[in-house]
């Protein structure tokens, strides 16, 4: 299944259930109050939303740990008929603004006539796709959502899309599904279990590879294994919650008092090699014993530096189709050495001078201007 034949997929199954003619398919039941109760909603919460706006659909509360506060923007991925957008419109209060993006018109029709109910002047509702928000850069404080992301078929995308939106410092508070382990290639390939928020759910290594890869600090991943009891009920019988689990995902935008050089990201794509640093072994190759110092100096200059082993985190490798290209290009393009999402050195481990010119940082060991330039 394509990108686009997925998407067309889950936009059905949930524009149906808006209508009304089908039950809910994303970690709900009829019972939407009672689901509601089991994901950490309190019946204070409750009571603040409209009639017709909590329909199940979730796995968690992501506006709670979202911390939001007074006169905040936040911006919800997937909104649905507006069950957090109008728990979060009652914290960040008149001063603040919610906008709910949802690519079915169905939920967006139904979203829009809940907030008319109550008059909440401050939430919006746009239709777009999660991974293409209609939301102008660095304007948001908090993107949120609710077992969303994983019905999508880029979720890098997503993550890229979050980032780009929030403002420095910005945060994101999502509540999903992750995968403990592989599902069996049917559960795998069964298009409900997929609108279910089951067969699409990502390793928690593979979302932090693309957060990371986003520009996102200080992330966290944190799996519920209670939640299996609630999980197990989204498809009665076939084991899905020995496969998949609820985790509250929150991660940061650097902000800018934070500085340039915290900003820049160093990431290296090493061939497979029996450590991290391919300093390990009775044969020590030098020139990876040179380049891990390098990296450390770079560390101390405030570089982020990051190094992913082909044969331990291959996520890491598949997550970034730049990567991707060059690798089926010839394995002899490894090591690939990308700043801020862009390649930059392709097959050599440059040297400290190289990687400090890329990077913009004077290296105390070079000379300061080159010969003839008249600048010494």
């Amino acid at each position: 299944m394509n990108e686009n034949d997925q998407r067309a997929l889950v936009r059905d199954r949930y524009g149906a259930i808006a209508a009304g003619a089908s039950a809910p398919s994303c970690c709900g039941t009829p019972k939407a109050d009672d689901m509601a109760r089991r994901m950490g909603y309190g019946e204070a919460e409750l009571a603040l939303v409209p009639d017709g706006a909590n329909l199940g659909l979730g796995c968690g509360n992501p506006q709670a740990i979202g911390a939001l506060q007074p006169g905040e923007v936040v911006v919800d991925l997937g909104s649905g008929a507006g069950f957090d957008c109008f728990l979060a419109a009652a914290q960040v209060g008149p001063g603040g603004r919610v906008i709910g993006i949802d690519m079915t018109h169905e939920m967006l029709a139904k979203a829009r006539a809940n907030a008319a109910k109550v008059g909440h002047a401050n939430v919006e509702f746009r239709l777009g796709e999660i991974e293409h928000l209609p939301v102008a850069d660095n304007s948001a404080d908090v993107v949120m959502s609710n077992c969303v992301i994983n019905l999508s078929p880029a979720k890098a995308q997503v993550f890229a899309e979050a980032f780009r939106v929030l403002k420095p410092g910005g945060r994101l508070a999502v509540s999903d599904v992750v995968g403990l382990k592989p599902l069996p290639a049917a559960m795998a390939a069964d298009s409900g279990l997929l609108c279910g928020c089951v067969a699409g759910a990502a390793r928690p290594a593979e979302l932090e590879a693309w957060m990371r890869q986003a520009g996102f600090i200080d992330i966290r991943i944190e799996e519920k294994p209670e939640s299996r009891e609630l999980i197990k009920d989204w498809a009665p019988g076939q084991g899905v919650e020995d496969h998949v689990v609820s985790a509250v995902i929150t991660a940061r935008k650097p902000g800018t008092s934070e500085g340039a050089a915290a900003m820049t990201k160093l990431e290296i794509y090493d061939p497979a090699m029996c450590c991290s640093t391919g300093v390990c072994g009775p044969q020590v190759d030098p020139t990876l014993v040179t380049f891990a110092a390098d990296l450390k100096w770079l560390a101390e200059q405030g570089v982020a530096v990051t190094r992913y082993n082909l044969g331990q985190e291959p996520q890491a490798f598949a997550a970034n189709p730049e990567v991707v290209r060059e690798m089926e290009i010839g394995m002899d393009r490894l090591p690939i050495i990308a700043i801020d999402g862009h390649i930059v050195s392709i097959g050599i481990y440059p040297t400290r001078a190289q990687l400090a010119a890329k990077l913009g940082i004077k290296d105390p060991a070079s000379p300061c201007c080159t010969p003839k330039s008249g600048c010494c």
